[in-house]
């Protein structure tokens, strides 16, 4: 009895894997629905699991309240993230910015009010060591998140990043202080950023590690199904 032939080409497997396993390289734009919000609940989040390459929303200084936007994004582990509102187009970004991390349980994590380089717009980079959603905020220079316990990443004024280094850097955010006449419209652009948990997608290696398996058992098969039964 001969064994079947199974024909396969590498070339299309490789690719199938590929999609079966998914791809990142779907980036999307998030616009700001209404108020997004400036609590790690009342944070706007994103529907599906694609990359985020950046937010756009509005922070309304004249209406009393608006000071802070808040956005649900999801790290991966060992993946590193930027968020920046310095390398906009005109039409966005034209006020002193800051920018803010927290992680899943409000806690502050890295936070920036002037680039060293570009100022008064904002930078901020993190590796996460485990895979989360994080949050983060938006605000005019001077507005300043806090926790039960004070300021969570007390004086920004002439730092690069820093870390929940304040009064408050211990406990997770629960509002706002100060107020502040900066804000308009706003674009944050951002890398390693994505709207949901991400699934792990194998090395190019391992992907031609397993079509050549897959090669050398057809190879097997042929040579089973030309000896005689």
């Amino acid at each position: 009895m001969k064994m079947k032939t199974i024909r396969i080409s590498l070339l299309a497997l490789a690719s199938t894997m590929v999609l079966a396993f998914g791809n990142s390289a779907h980036a999307a734009l998030i616009t700001e629905i209404g108020d997004a919000g400036k609590l790690t609940t009342t944070a706007q989040t994103s529907a599906g699991s694609g990359a985020i390459d950046a937010i756009r929303g509005t922070l309304l200084t004249s209406s009393g309240d608006d000071y802070a936007d808040i956005f649900r994004i999801y790290l991966k582990a060992g993946s590193g993230f930027s968020a920046t509102t310095t390398l906009s187009s005109f039409a966005y970004n034209n006020f002193d910015t800051s920018l803010f991390l927290f992680n899943s349980a409000g806690l502050g994590v890295v936070a920036n009010d002037d680039d060293p380089n570009v100022g008064p717009t904002s930078t901020i980079g993190y590796t996460s060591a485990t895979s989360d959603y994080y949050y983060l905020a938006i605000a005019g220079a001077g507005y300043t998140p806090v926790s039960a316990s004070g300021a969570i990443f007390g004086n920004l004024i002439g730092q690069d990043q820093v870390g929940p280094t304040g009064m408050g850097g211990a406990d997770a955010l629960s509002n706002w202080i100060s107020v502040t006449s900066e804000g308009d419209a706003y674009e944050i652009q951002l890398s390693g950023a994505y709207a949901g948990p991400q699934a792990d997608v194998p090395e190019p290696a391992s992907l031609a590690l397993a079509a050549l398996g897959l090669g050398a058992l057809r190879a097997s098969r042929r040579r089973a199904a030309r000896r005689p039964a």
